[in-house]
């Protein structure tokens, strides 16, 4: 029996080693706060009664997944007192920030959105903030911790426990909800977190990594740090032609789906979904869509230049976001909705796929962790600041003139009920518009891009 066991085993390749699996529940940790601080926490805010101008802005709360490059330097040389001498300087960071969202996600659960709206908005900032810091401990931990060899399947195990964080964050937050209470929910999802210290006191200390490093940074050496470590990846950078136009191609490109992206939920729940079907469909389905676009994406990225492949991705995005005005016309139709989110799903899949292969080939191999941070943090600004208006363009803006407009020119009866969707099809027609101006500038955005 032991001998088919080790036979097993060694048809797993690097799959049966700890240090590798050990990245499943520490990528659900980095995924968790993800959907609490997005999609779910829109759900919970739409259920409370708020504006959707309101729930459109908590997308601001994601802020600091664009500004992680500022402190990344910061995590990646100090050291936590006491802590780094029992676990070493990643896994101390990453006990503290599990631990603290662990606490900060418990306090969300007994806030109400609608007594406390401004308290709920600092602790999901906060939350966010201590997230970001954990996703730059985590990269730089698991770097360090796998051999060249293992890298892939570290990366590998880790994607896979983001996913599942993402399905339990979202539909199964959405369950928790709908049978029990959005407290109870939170409460459960809170204390997810503590699976992260647990599997952190098996794992390694990277204590050859720490040996080599210096013990402090001190005053004299304090310039010097800042010029290495902060100032030279974006001045390299910035010495490249046409930065500017690589920085705003990075911001729009996923503009479009960040903004329809933002307002799913609550569409689909004003439209008449249950969070019963939004969390079979938008979240176990549109996983599943999810998974087979990046895979396909892939594979496109491995047979053709990958800027040929970001305009096909750019084009299916934002086709996708056309699919989501013809489900305001056809309204609760579940046929219709997993057509809709599994081509939505797909075409981001792609054009994630193709992005983060684009992002990996501008970095510089001597500022590899700072300047990718400092993409990837462009990257989140589609999904921040610029889809935080996604909420107003549904309800602040006076569709009455466009409606009249479009009446004349396609046979609709706005008596029949569909004047009650009317600015959610405005609405996903105008996303689609606005993903044409990352398309348009592809050819700016990698000029001289070796491939």
């Amino acid at each position: 029996m032991n001998y088919i066991y080790k036979i097993v085993l060694s048809k797993l390749g690097p799959y049966n080693k700890y240090n590798i699996l050990a990245f499943i529940p520490l990528g659900f940790c980095a995924g968790l706060p993800l959907p609490l601080i997005g999609a779910t926490m829109s759900a919970r805010l739409m259920d409370s009664g708020l504006s959707l101008t309101s729930i459109g802005l908590f997308a601001l709360a994601g802020t600091p997944y664009a500004l992680k490059f500022l402190w990344s330097p910061l995590v990646d040389t100090i050291k936590i007192p006491f802590l780094n001498n029992l676990l070493g300087k990643r896994r101390s960071w990453l006990l503290l920030t599990q631990i603290i969202l662990f606490i900060f996600f418990f306090i969300i659960s007994n806030i109400n959105p609608l007594e406390d709206l401004y308290m709920l908005a600092l602790m999901v900032c906060s939350a966010a903030f201590i997230s970001a810091t954990q996703d730059i401990a985590l990269d730089a931990y698991r770097i360090e911790l796998h051999s060249e060899k293992e890298l892939a399947a570290g990366i590998a195990t880790y994607v896979l426990g983001y996913r599942i964080a993402l399905i339990v964050g979202g539909a199964g937050a959405l369950y928790l909800a709908e049978f029990m209470s959005w407290h109870l929910a939170f409460i459960i999802m809170s204390l997810c977190f503590l699976v992260g210290p647990i599997i952190l006191l098996f794992l390694p200390n990277n204590s050859i990594i720490d040996i080599s490093e210096k013990q402090s940074i001190n005053f004299a050496n304090f310039i010097q740090w800042i010029k290495k470590a902060v100032l030279d990846p974006f001045i390299e950078f910035s010495q490249r032609q046409s930065w500017v136009w690589i920085l705003i191609f990075i911001a729009i490109y996923k503009l479009g789906d960040a903004l329809a992206g933002n307002m799913t939920t609550p569409f689909l729940l004003d439209i008449g979904f249950s969070k019963i079907q939004i969390a079979n469909i938008v979240k176990v389905i549109g996983l599943a869509a999810t998974l087979i676009g990046l895979f396909l994406g892939g594979l496109l990225v491995s047979k053709y230049n990958i800027i040929y492949v970001l305009f096909i991705g750019g084009f299916l995005q934002m086709f996708s976001n056309l699919f989501f005005a013809f489900q305001g016309i056809v309204g609760v139709n579940t046929n219709v909705l997993m057509l809709t989110i599994s081509i939505e799903n797909l075409a981001g899949g792609i054009g994630t796929a193709a992005f983060l292969a684009y992002l990996s080939k501008l970095v510089d191999p001597r500022y590899i962790a700072t300047q990718f941070a400092l993409l990837t943090s462009f990257m989140a600004l589609s999904r921040t600041q610029l889809s935080a208006p996604a909420g107003w363009m549904v309800e602040g803006i006076n569709w009455e003139s466009l409606i009249i407009f479009i009446s004349q020119f396609i046979n609709i009866n706005l008596e029949s009920g569909l004047d009650s969707n009317i600015k959610w099809i405005l609405f996903f027609i105008m996303t689609t518009i606005l993903a044409i101006p990352g398309l348009l500038i592809i050819n700016k955005g990698t000029k001289n891009f070796k491939y």
